[in-house]
């Protein structure tokens, strides 16, 4: 038998036959043109008897199932294709929309007036990156006297006769008829993770006015998607209300004044930047993104009141918190973004520097830096590149084809952008997957898909090992475990609250009521009482000699044990 025949007869892959069969008769053949060639050639016994091994059976069934999945990888591909961005547009065009895009910097009044508009002509909705932002529209509308609901992952707070619901972008209604809408912060479209939100939420929102506010850099991309749908948009331009400037170097954290915040980026160095600033007098709020909201909208409640005059926070001050702030402290200008050290982004650095000189309240605002990076002075009020590119979700209605999830999201990964359009980051779904080993996921494929689309942070293991036995349990008709983490300290309690919040996300997705508001109040109640405690415990300290390290020190090691250490490298 000829490689050829054993490949049609057996099924059994060329490179298996070449590394696994022992080695043939060599035999010599004559063309019809008279041309020579040899080949191998096997009995049909030695091929029999080479099949029965076991190391040939395991690597015939591996090889064919990766030749499955490459045939399936392309079969998949080629339905991704039918679920493209056009299909958005095309829906876009079918809804009677008028599109008033504002676009400026931070403090400029974009979203200000685009909420004036929403609270003339209602029903509306806000719809907006975070449940901080979604719950200051809650308050600020319900304050003017107009009743608002607020809806998002977390939480749903109903107002009797509402007409206006403020909520997270994830959770646009676009079944229902609004007068005004309002998209904030647009510039997120491009954001893989999360940017489908905001593409869906501008092609689909039926609204008869909907006000998109955004980034300058975001404002040619936005306007040609919304001229595709067959609208000209009207553009209001926004100029920052209070003046902007670059202050230079603070020395140390005696140069700080109150009114400022000082900016870190972990947990830890703002805690220990409270800690060193209360020690000198100052009465801090803190303000990170593991703090849970209720606990963070305390930080700015007391700050807001005068019972603090200072706050430390991390970049979770860029965005929508308004605080009368007069100078934003850099003490820091790299952050972890999950995969790597770098250098803040001329972005990052106009967002939340803008957060300086809040309009009503100071004349101006100041930007500085601790010690002399020159990187803020440089990038401070530079032109953003613009947005290129927006993003567009994993298509649910794959899940009803007999493919296997894991390779629906596997192809879908793999896939290439599509020009103005990056597909929706499912790495993290993936990631959740793994660790569903051993269940029958695609016999539950949907539900299955609902679980590991739950919002959690797979950096942390403890709250993936927590994520994954609470969906083996739902997965087994089980009632899902209790949180484990306590409140003892304060890491415990921010723990503790993520735990609660993936209980509840994971319930509301199967449709099972979920009520742990009481046990997240006392939570948050244990966390403003350790939070009114010494945050001493925080301060960094060198870990060779003990001595305390300065405010702003990225390194755990003092000036005197970095260069002896560096010395002691060259000898």
């Amino acid at each position: 038998m000829t490689l050829d025949e054993i490949v049609k007869r057996y099924g059994v892959p060329k490179t298996i036959i070449r590394k696994y069969f022992p080695r043939g008769e060599v035999r010599r053949f004559r063309s019809r043109k008279g041309f020579f060639w040899t080949q191998e050639v096997w009995s049909q016994a030695a091929v029999e008897s080479s099949l029965l091994l076991p190391e040939v059976k395991e690597a015939v069934q591996k090889r064919r199932a990766e030749l499955l999945e490459l045939q399936q990888c392309r079969e998949i591909t080629a339905l991704f294709a039918q679920y493209s961005p056009e299909a958005y547009v095309e829906r876009a065009r079918r809804l009677d929309r008028q599109f008033i895009l504002h676009v400026g910097p931070t403090n400029s009044g974009k979203t200000y007036d685009a909420i004036e508009d929403l609270k003339k002509w209602t029903p509306g909705t806000y719809l907006g990156p975070l449940r901080l932002l979604a719950l200051e529209m809650y308050d600020k509308i319900n304050a003017a006297g107009i009743p608002c609901t607020m809806l998002t992952g977390e939480e749903y707070l109903p107002v009797e006769g509402a007409e206006i619901i403020s909520s997270t972008i994830e959770l646009c209604d676009t079944h229902t008829h609004f007068k005004t809408a309002v998209i904030d912060e647009a510039q997120l479209i491009a954001d893989p993770s999360r940017g489908a939100s905001w593409l869906r939420a501008i092609c689909l929102v039926d609204a008869d006015v909907v006000h998109i506010c955004m980034a300058p850099e975001a404002l040619s991309y936005i306007s040609n998607l919304v001229r595709s749908f067959g609208t000209e948009p009207k553009i209001v331009r926004h100029e920052r209300l209070a003046p902007l400037r670059y202050g230079g170097s603070c020395r140390d954290y005696r140069d700080l004044r109150a009114d400022d915040a000082v900016i870190c980026f972990s947990r830890k160095n703002v805690l220990a930047t409270a800690a060193l600033l209360e020690r000198s007098g100052f009465r801090a709020s803190v303000i990170y993104g593991a703090l849970p909201p209720e606990a963070r909208r305390n930080e700015v409640r007391k700050y807001l009141s005068g019972e603090t005059d200072i706050v430390v926070a991390t970049d979770a001050i860029g965005m929508g918190i308004s605080l009368p702030i007069r100078r934003v402290v850099f003490a820091e200008t790299e952050k972890f973004d999950g995969r790597q050290f770098r250098a803040l982004s001329t972005a990052e650095i106009n967002q939340i520097g803008g957060r300086a000189g809040r309009y009503g309240m100071h004349e101006k605002g100041e930007v500085l830096v601790l010690g002399d990076d020159p990187i803020i002075g440089n990038k401070l009020g530079q032109s953003v590149r613009a947005l290129k590119a927006s993003c567009i979700a994993f298509p649910r209605e794959v899940l009803a084809t007999d493919y296997p999830l894991r390779l629906l999201l596997k192809t879908w990964q793999a896939l290439p952008g599509s020009g103005a359009f990056l597909r929706e980051d499912m790495s993290e779904a993936l990631t959740l997957l793994s660790r569903l080993r051993g269940f029958s996921v695609e016999e539950q494929k949907e539900l299955c898909f609902d679980l590991i689309t739950c919002p959690v942070d797979t950096r942390n293991d403890e709250l993936v090992r927590y994520w994954a036995d609470c969906a083996r349990a739902i997965l087994r008709g089980r009632k899902i475990p209790y949180p484990p983490f306590g409140t003892k300290t304060l890491l415990d309690c921010e723990l503790q609250y993520k735990a609660f919040d993936i209980h509840h996300q994971l319930l509301r997705r199967i449709g099972r009521p979920d009520d742990c508001s009481a046990q997240r109040r006392a939570i948050c109640e244990r966390i403003a009482e350790l939070m009114r405690q010494s945050k001493e415990e925080f301060i960094r300290h060198c870990r060779v000699c003990g001595k305390e390290l300065p405010l702003g020190s990225v390194s755990n090691l003092c000036d005197a044990c970095y260069l002896a250490q560096g010395m002691s490298g060259r000898i």
